[in-house]
């Protein structure tokens, strides 16, 4: 048997979203979170709040990227005006997202 940290990194940790959210998303994540919370005291709304935690962590991670705004301006200017290509991959939008998953698993 080997000894495990007592602190296991939790990437859907709360505290952790907290982290690397930026700050204009702190208080809608906080009153979904509170909501979903208050929630989970009822065994069938404890799923919820780990779907909630999931969805929050992956846009925590999209929405602290350098190039995710002027993706998402790229990709509306594209649909408002027409443009034939208004579909935008994660990968466009956030562009170091396999190197974020890597640090997140170490």
């Amino acid at each position: 048997m080997t000894a495990q940290p007592v602190d296991d990194y939790d990437p859907d940790d709360p505290v952790e979203i907290l982290r690397i959210l930026p700050r204009e998303h702190h208080a809608q994540f906080r009153a979904e979170y509170e909501a979903a919370a208050q929630g989970a005291r009822q065994v069938e709304g404890y799923r919820k709040l780990h779907t909630l935690l999931r969805l929050w962590r992956l846009r925590a991670l999209a929405y602290s990227d350098p190039g995710y705004q002027s993706g998402r301006d790229a990709a509306a200017r594209a649909a408002r005006d027409g443009g034939s290509e208004t579909a935008i991959s994660l990968d466009d939008l956030v562009t170091d997202w396999d190197d974020r998953l890597r640090d997140r698993r170490q």
